[in-house]
């Protein structure tokens, strides 16, 4: 889920993309919806007038929302693997896509998004955010990878750190990386500027 201006877009399983007008947070409605059936969408963000949808193994959804009641798709690009998170940075959307790792799509042109690149995965890749030209990958059982995405044609390991638990979510804000750790609870690291494989593990919250 994610929110952007007036409206709340909920990726929500077998019923696809749920636009939700939450003008008054006291009393949200939906406003419009786009649904894929046979497949389920897991993720989902906002960039401009276009939702990028991570769509399981229909890949990326990419859905024109510039009249939040009548989304419709602009393009899609059907990924290798199981598309589980998305993230988006300038023109290239960034796709967790399980066992087959990172892929990196070309989003210039979304009527027509391509591959750019992509990073093969040690475990199943569940999730993902970009943050100062890195890749935070989520892995599950095999935890936090960091790819250097400077050259999104040749991603590179930058960085790892073995949580406890099993990585199912990532955020970064600031100095700091938020991993959604299953039973390892809420691990908060901070890496230093220059050495991204030197995490300092800060707080573990089971």
């Amino acid at each position: 889920m994610v929110v952007a201006g007036n409206y709340a877009y909920v990726a929500l399983d077998s019923d696809g993309l749920r636009i939700i007008d939450v003008t008054d947070p006291a009393n949200p409605f939906e406003t419009g919806f786009y649904e894929l059936p046979g497949f389920a969408a897991w993720g989902v963000v906002v960039a401009g007038s276009y939702a990028y949808v991570a769509y399981g193994y229909s890949g990326l959804r990419i859905i024109d929302v510039t009249d939040p009641a009548n989304p419709f798709e602009a393009g899609f690009y059907d990924t290798p693997g199981l598309a589980y998170g998305v993230a988006v940075a300038g023109s290239y959307a960034y796709i967790a896509d399980e066992d087959m790792g990172l892929r990196i799509i070309d989003v210039t042109n979304p009527a027509n998004p391509t591959e750019a690149g992509f990073y093969g995965s040690a475990g199943w890749a569940y999730d993902v955010t970009v943050a100062w030209n890195h890749a935070y990958v989520s892995e599950g059982i095999n935890g936090l990878r960091i790819i250097d995405v400077t050259n999104p044609a040749n991603p590179t390991e930058a960085g790892y750190y073995d949580t406890p638990g099993v990585t199912e979510g990532v955020a970064v804000a600031g100095s700091y990386t938020y991993v959604a750790d299953n039973l390892g609870g809420l691990v908060i690291l901070r890496f230093h500027t220059y050495h991204v494989n030197l995490p300092q593990v800060l707080r573990t919250i089971p």
